[in-house]
């Protein structure tokens, strides 16, 4: 496994030119905002995906918690049974006064232990996911082209540490290299090859993709119908519907002068309980990016074909990073959310698994990496505190546009150099093709422009072939157009979910917190990315 430095979220990538910018400003985060830029051009139209539904068939209506349009993604095709589980033995071996999670498997979250011979691993530490079926995936148009299409995944039951990892926790079990001098109980931050040795030292292991994906989005037991999978088990973030604030998750919201950190740095790892999961889970999207096992591919999902304990792709490869960071911007905070552990600078954390079954690979084989290289030409000076490279899957650009919801593919952070052009390397999978983009961050942004592309931005005007290696790329950087408010009008409407409680078209598992939900018709827009 390759090694991956610790990440960055705010250079994640500003397309330019007049004919890009509304991509830029999605991916800036401004499409949440009262904002509009100060240019004559039309946004370019993004067109639906077709990354949802395989049925043609009319969905059902809209459950009372969860909407049904371009980007629901519900399809009758994915309505299979959940199956009762009724035997439960209550089996206390440690004397915890917990029952063993494998027992009980359909029981109470709140009273199974994921570990019956020791009894310093109860319910506040580890949470079981009881075993079924769950959607995975996300389809429309703010979703990245990695994310689909949904489809059913089966998975047995498994553990999944309810917090991330604290500084305290991976002290005690220091994986070589590493150090820290943060506060005890705030999240800890890894490398990706860090985060699984902690793992297993402690003999466990990083989750699946799909184990992470399920305890973030529920088991499909929980929506409207606990006897099959129906639309209100698409729920977007963690806690619901709602979007994405700092009352949620630990990121980075933005506002007309760019991105502002909730925090600004990792929270404490057991906070925020009132966002939790639907299995009592903290922190699982925002504060620190969480490997996962899997090796990212864009086609992991393949044609959404049903898998049962799926492990990624076979081979060698970058793992797959998921939940987003305390510097990510909300558009990229989506449970489904994808992004390649090629993405330099990102914070990375991590949260362990208990499973009970070895998953198995998936039919795709992980792809080789190829290193490109060329030359980024400044508007003036490179001058500043970074400069970003930043690879975009083809497919994720629509009519000249960026996927609000699209994850890089690669990126690379380099200190300018404070000539007028400056060479660059690029790692990045073997793709077919891909954008390839550069922003400045100056370090001293006007009002109105974020940080990450104050000193210019750009990208090149054709795709890259990714099968092989590619020299001599040049891209020019532009000057990023101010960003100016909106006249006065209607108020924003507000998400009016309820910290806490449970909200519409979500059953809670018993004694499971619960975080706030969206009404219908209250959430004006998709939420953002980051």
């Amino acid at each position: 496994m390759h090694s991956t430095p610790s990440k960055h979220v705010d250079g994640i990538l500003l397309p330019l030119g007049r004919k890009f910018l509304w991509s830029l400003l999605f991916l800036l985060g401004c499409e949440g905002s009262e904002t509009t830029v100060n240019t004559a051009v039309s946004p370019p139209v993004e067109s639906p995906s077709n990354q949802g539904a395989a049925s043609t068939a009319a969905p059902p209506p809209p459950s009372a918690g969860v909407t049904t349009g371009s980007d629901g993604g519900w399809s009758s095709r994915l309505a299979v049974p959940v199956l009762g589980i009724d035997a439960c033995e209550e089996v206390d071996a440690d004397g915890d006064g917990f029952w063993a999670a494998q027992s009980c498997p359909g029981g109470a979250v709140d009273r199974l232990d994921c570990d019956d011979a020791d009894p310093l691993v109860t319910p506040a530490t580890e949470r079981w996911i009881r075993p079924g079926p769950f959607l995975m995936g996300h389809a429309g148009t703010s979703a990245g082209s990695d994310e689909g299409p949904i489809h059913v995944v089966s998975l047995s039951g498994y553990c999944l540490d309810r917090t991330e990892a604290s500084v305290a926790a991976v002290r005690a079990h220091a994986p070589e290299g590493w150090s820290s001098s943060a506060a005890d109980d705030l999240s800890a931050m890894l490398s990706v090859d860090q985060s699984a040795e902690y793992c297993v030292s402690l003999g466990k292991s990083l989750p699946t993709e799909a184990q992470w994906e399920k305890a973030a989005r529920g088991g499909c037991e929980l929506g409207d119908r606990s006897d099959q999978c129906d639309a209100a088990d698409l729920r977007p973030y963690p806690w619901g519907l709602a979007k994405p604030s700092c009352e949620w998750a630990n990121h980075a919201m933005v506002g007309l002068h760019g991105p502002r950190p909730c925090v600004g740095g990792p929270m404490k790892a057991d906070s925020l309980p009132d966002a939790a999961g639907p299995y009592g889970h903290v922190h699982l999207v925002g504060n620190v990016w969480e490997p996962v096992s899997d090796i990212w591919h864009p086609r992991t999902y393949g044609d959404g074909t049903a898998r049962t304990d799926p492990g990624g792709p076979s081979g060698e490869g970058y793992r797959v990073l998921r939940g987003g960071g305390y510097d990510t911007f909300s558009t990229n905070m989506r449970l489904a959310n994808r992004m390649s552990a090629l993405v330099e600078g990102s914070k990375i954390g991590v949260r362990c698994a208990r499973p009970t079954v070895t998953p198995t690979s998936d039919t795709v084989t992980a792809l080789e990496t190829v290193r490109h290289s060329g030359t980024v030409r400044g508007v003036d000076r490179l001058e500043g505190t970074a400069l970003y490279v930043t690879a975009f899957l083809a497919s994720d650009t629509e009519n000249g546009a960026l996927r609000r919801g699209a994850s890089p593919l690669a990126e690379a952070r380099m200190a300018p150099n404070g000539g007028v052009e400056q060479s660059f390397s690029l790692e990045v999978p073997a793709v077919d093709r891909f954008y390839l983009y550069a922003s400045l961050d100056g370090g001293a942004p006007e009002p109105g422009k974020p940080p990450s592309g104050s000193g210019g931005v750009g990208r090149l005007a054709d795709p890259v072939d990714g099968a092989r290696p590619q020299a001599g790329l040049v891209i020019q950087l532009e000057a990023l157009p101010g960003v100016v408010p909106m006249p006065k009008g209607k108020a924003k409407a507000r998400p009016s979910g309820t910290p806490g409680g449970p909200g519409p078209g979500v059953r809670s598992v018993p004694g499971t917190p619960r975080g706030p939900q969206t009404r219908p018709g209250t959430n004006t827009r998709p939420g953002g990315k980051r």
